[in-house]
């Protein structure tokens, strides 16, 4: 089984961090209502899982039925609006219950016009809870932040991070392999960037696999150095992995963030070294506003260009 759904929280006092959040929600629990959610921040942080908590808190048994999941950025159109929340809203409850929880996950990915309709669709629910979430508030509508109660989910100190990893580790019955556990668990959430899910992801792959941490982490950086060098010296072909990770998902922070690392390995002069960090720094600024794809491209373009002149 993944680790992560294993060792996922299903109650408050299970959450790590995010304090002000808990407080409030132990709050919301004991007063019998809560408020919409705006849930954001960097991913791996627990925004879904807490979404998935409140929901088990106030529904109990009816949370199967009870509860829509919906990933607005798959789910983009207008008519996921609509018509799947419209249903799911107008349809009784077997049970009884008359409290429903709606989460949109992800909303930065929903359409303008699909967020302007849920907006409306908020305003008439009535016994309905709207928890949404974002990796960047930036990418959502004022007018849906306005109907909600704002939160940023915080990375996770590397410290906080690093306790959990070893706890989850002996509570499997592993033994990590290093005399330095702390040290080599460090390692891996420094190169996860405060993702901690992906961090657990990781350290059970290493296990699994039997991999070395430093071969792992190594893995994961060497066709982003590869992709740059090849950038750099003129030849567009290392544009091919780049475009290929967007094709698979993969997030342009996510992204930029990996270049950056890469940048600060690679033996450079000072002059290309900070011509690609301030490069990387504008794409990710740009990549609130414009298509992952076309961003990439002109990254891209950007660091040929530099090449040459």
């Amino acid at each position: 089984m993944n680790w992560t759904e294993e060792f996922r929280p299903t109650k408050i006092s299970e959450i790590i961090g995010q304090h002000k959040f808990k407080e409030d929600a132990e709050n919301w629990v004991r007063r019998g209502k809560m408020p919409n959610l705006l849930l954001y921040g960097i991913p791996g942080t627990g925004k879904t899982t807490a979404a998935y908590v409140m929901a088990r808190e106030f529904l109990q048994d009816d949370l199967a039925t009870n509860f829509l999941e919906i990933n607005a950025s798959q789910d983009r159109k207008l008519e996921t609006v609509r018509e799947t929340i419209y249903n799911f809203l107008t349809t009784r409850s077997v049970s009884g219950q008359k409290l429903k929880f709606v989460l949109l996950d992800e909303i930065e990915g929903m359409t303008r016009d699909a967020q302007r309709a849920l907006k409306r669709t908020m305003e008439r629910a009535t016994n309905t809870v709207f928890i949404i979430t974002c990796n960047d508030a930036y990418g959502v509508e004022d007018a849906l932040k306005s109907r909600c109660a704002n939160y940023v989910f915080e990375a996770l100190p590397t410290s906080v991070q690093v306790e959990r990893l070893l706890k989850i580790i002996y509570e499997k019955g592993y033994d990590s392999g290093h005399d330095s556990p702390e040290e080599i668990l460090s390692k891996i959430v420094e190169n996860c960037n405060g993702d901690f899910r992906r961090a657990i992801n990781e350290v059970q792959a290493c296990i699994f696999s039997g991999a070395k941490v430093e071969d792992f982490i190594n893995a994961t950086t060497k066709h982003y150095e590869s992709s740059l060098a090849s950038l750099l010296a003129g030849n567009s072909e290392g544009m091919t992995y780049l475009d290929g990770l967007i094709r698979k998902g993969q997030s342009v922070k996510d992204i930029c963030n990996k270049l950056l690392q890469s940048v600060m390995n690679m033996d450079l002069n000072t002059s290309t070294k900070f011509m690609c960090i301030a490069t990387i720094g504008e794409m990710e600024w740009r990549s609130r506003s414009v298509s992952p794809k076309v961003l990439i491209a002109w990254f891209c373009s950007q660091i040929m260009k530099h090449e040459r002149k």
